[in-house]
């Protein structure tokens, strides 16, 4: 594969927050103990033109951890439902579809700004079984491209926080309403967590996160369709015995102190 650095970077905002995780999956992929193994991103991450130095203080081992068990979670529900439907949301350059064991008869939908699935398109292709998307998560009218006959899987990773609590809302509602069965994975951030990196994650990228969730039970609340069945903090994380030993004792310390365990949860919701 050619390494050349040919592909110019010119996103901003949360657009411009993909290749933070990006930058994270590939760093874990040279680890000893890498958690991912995501080959495929370092691949791509020596393809693209951009000072990955200012984002690299954003919580690497944090973002795999969370990529890992969201991956975990997929994988368990394909094995039960192996003609399912998976929606990927704000896929960004995330190599998910690689990293997962697919049977052919699924059918996997990457979705993300038009601008995001321009700059994917240098990565991936459109296929049998895989389409990207480019639209607004937010906008009305994407939705009704994917098919609604199978049991669906649905991913937000890292994007639902830069969406107001309403427009969370309207588009879990949507989704529930639209897909007869399955689940819906997802992190949320506590106002601790925003707090602590919002003037960072500003002055780096512009981006802003708006939802935070306190109490989980508010999350409960915003469907009526769907009921709660994993509620995981990152730092309780199964995945976290793999980190280097600094950084392991780091996390088992944060899970104990409340605020910290908080800050980034990530929930699993059956509709």
């Amino acid at each position: 594969m050619d390494f050349t650095k040919n592909h110019k970077i010119n996103l901003t905002k949360e657009m411009e927050t993909l290749l933070i995780t990006l930058q994270a999956k590939a760093k874990d992929s040279f680890s000893k103990h890498s958690i991912l193994q995501d080959n495929k991103a370092a691949d791509i991450l020596q393809m693209i033109d951009y000072d990955f130095e200012k984002v690299s203080h954003f919580g690497n081992e944090m973002m795999v951890i969370r990529a890992k068990q969201l991956d975990t979670w997929l994988q368990e529900f394909i094995n039960k439902h192996p003609d399912a439907i998976v929606l990927n949301l704000g896929c960004g350059l995330d190599t998910r579809i690689v990293r997962i064991n697919l049977p052919s008869t699924i059918q996997w939908f990457d979705v993300d700004f038009p601008e995001v699935i321009e700059l994917r398109k240098s990565f991936f292709s459109n296929q049998k079984g895989y389409e990207m998307i480019p639209s607004s998560v937010t906008d009305p009218n994407w939705l009704e491209k994917i098919p609604n006959n199978r049991p669906t899987m649905i991913i937000a990773e890292g994007i639902l926080e830069y969406l107001s609590q309403d427009e969370v809302k309207v588009l879990l509602n949507r989704l529930t309403n639209y897909f007869p069965q399955g689940q819906i994975a997802f992190d949320v951030m506590s106002s601790f967590a925003v707090h602590s990196g919002k003037d960072s994650l500003k002055e780096t990228t512009g981006a802003v996160h708006k939802w935070t969730v306190d109490h989980i039970n508010d999350v409960d609340t915003l469907d009526s369709n769907w009921n709660r069945i994993a509620n995981l903090s990152i730092f309780q994380s199964k995945y976290v015995h793999k980190l280097p030993l600094k950084t392991r004792f780091l996390y088992y310390t944060m899970a104990m102190i409340p605020n910290f365990r908080n800050m980034i949860r990530l929930l699993l919701y059956k509709f």
